[in-house]
């Protein structure tokens, strides 16, 4: 009896658990939970990191240790770590799953698919999912027509007036959603010598088998140039943004995506089906993604499994095809097999929408989710941390050491400060007795003063009594009525001797009481 033998998978591959989905279904978080904690972290780290820049700012204007250029410098981190996002690429020949896959990720919450996905060629230009809290919810488009112009598309994100705008009035629900992602695959049909003036026709190089052939002089071309969705998903709130590219065309014709946005990104998703394997097409859009790229942020996911998910055949065959799947497509990419993802997105989605757990991991999608989680989010973590002690790590050195400086000097102080008191102690306490002995002496001065104060001022009020006006008045008055009534010289004479005598006898008492 024939006997199928286990079949271990190669050392470092993405194992997939391939069992077919249970009868019963566990409900199942919405989006990738392990992705979304990690990015909750990597943003909460950045603005806790922006606070504590900002407040070491405020301290060193405190403490007058301003430099212009250096103060320019800090800002310009802060507001670079408020605004980080962390890029993810997407990159494959058109019909690959990207679009079904960015569903299953991004909005499987509203159980529906948002961006186009179908058979053929669906996103029709480059779009970038990202979220800005300062705009609203929108899709917006920049016209085909400004490829004419010599202005890159990073300059156009900074004139808005050129782009047009469809507002997401209510993002929760999905179908004003969809209507305004199927913007993405319009396409419209120009004359071809108004292709060639946009750069999407070029007669003289041999035609890729896939394009249709002109007719009557007429060509298919997109609508739009590029597409930028600011969409309030939950991973693009903590600051993700995803890049799709639409395919080969796209690539060729737009140098800033391979030689900026594809290479600049934190990872790149490198998708294949597993029914065609590595086509001379699929080669040519890695050649034209990898180039420059470091091969450790570089991810292929080999998507479509589901196709090999025969009824007809026992697990181990199934795990066993797709392994060799895996190795070939390492091979041929010449990549380590752990960077190689088999899943199907399709099911991914399914199974977020239905809340059905095993059929999820069966998908493979969690796996993916994982790898982004724990190698993206730390590889971005030690860039971010890399420039912030480039930037200012020279000015907190030189702030620590004049406080370590301050410090050893309040130190210094402190210890003369203690050695100082214990000697004078007794001379303090010596001192502190004279004071107290100095104070009862100036009390005591005090009362006799004030006893003093009142018999001067009895004496004063005796004395000034004897000057009074009044009684000096009265004697002359006096005195002119004697002389008066009287009629002869010596009446007159006793007058004016009565009055002098009187004038005496009060000087006599002012002189008295004045020696008093």
């Amino acid at each position: 009896m024939s006997q199928n033998l286990p079949v271990e998978p190669p050392a470092g591959a993405n194992v997939v658990t391939l069992a077919r989905p249970a009868a019963t279904a566990d409900k199942v978080t919405l989006l990738g939970g392990h992705l979304s904690r990690r990015l909750g972290q990597l943003k909460r780290w950045r603005d806790e990191l922006a606070a504590a820049i900002t407040a070491y700012q405020h301290w060193i204007e405190q403490q007058g240790l301003t430099d212009g250029e250096e103060d320019l410098r800090v800002y310009e981190l802060v507001s670079a770590l408020q605004s980080d996002k962390l890029t993810v690429a997407l990159a494959a020949e058109f019909s690959r799953g990207k679009s079904e896959l960015l569903n299953a990720i991004f909005f499987a919450d509203l159980k529906q698919r948002l961006l186009p996905s179908g058979s053929g060629r669906t996103t029709m230009c480059p779009t970038e999912l990202r979220f800005d809290e300062n705009e609203q919810p929108c899709v917006r488009l920049l016209p085909i027509e400004t490829r004419k112009t010599n202005i890159s598309i990073s300059e156009y994100k900074r004139t808005p007036i050129h782009w047009t705008t469809i507002h997401l009035l209510k993002p929760d629900f999905g179908t004003e959603v969809r209507e305004a992602f199927h913007e993405i695959t319009r396409t419209k049909k120009v004359h071809v010598r108004e292709a060639q003036d946009l750069g999407l026709y070029d007669p003289t190089k041999a035609r890729r088998s896939e394009d249709p052939a002109p007719i009557e002089d007429m060509i298919e071309i997109p609508v739009w140039r590029y597409a930028v969705v600011n969409y309030p998903s939950p991973l693009l709130r903590q600051g993700l943004v995803v890049v799709d590219t639409p395919g080969l065309n796209a690539l060729g014709m737009e140098p800033e995506l391979t030689l900026n946005t594809l290479p600049s990104a934190q990872a790149l998703i490198f998708m294949l089906a597993a029914d065609t394997g590595v086509t001379r097409s699929d080669m040519e859009v890695w050649t034209y993604c990898t180039a420059g790229r470091k091969r450790a942020h570089q991810i292929v996911v080999l998507n479509k499994m589901d196709t090999l998910w025969d009824e007809l055949q026992d697990e181990m065959t199934i795990t066993a095809n797709v392994m060799r799947q895996v190795i070939e497509v390492s091979r041929v990419l010449g990549i380590d097999k752990s960077q190689v993802f088999p899943l199907s997105a399709q099911k991914g989605l399914l199974a977020k929408v239905k809340g059905d757990h095993p059929l999820l991991e069966r998908s493979g999608l969690p796996m993916l989710e994982r790898r982004l989680a724990d190698e993206m989010v730390p590889a971005r973590h030690a860039i971010l941390r890399d420039r912030i002690v480039t930037e200012i790590g020279g000015r907190i050195e030189s702030s620590r050491a004049l406080l370590e400086s301050r410090l050893a000097e309040t130190d210094k102080q402190l210890v003369e400060l203690k050695q100082l008191g214990g000697k004078n102690l007794d001379a303090i306490q010596k001192m502190v007795a004279h004071v107290r002995e100095e104070k009862q002496k100036y009390d005591r001065e005090i009362e006799g003063f004030n006893l003093t104060r009142t018999v001067l001022t009895e004496q004063a009020g005796i004395l000034m009594g004897h000057m009074n006006l009044k009684s000096v008045d009265a004697l002359i008055a006096q005195t002119r009525s004697a002389m008066q009534e009287s009629w002869t010289t010596g009446g007159l004479q006793r007058g004016m001797g009565a009055f002098f005598e009187g004038s005496a006898q009060r000087l006599k008492r002012v002189e008295s009481e004045s020696e008093q």
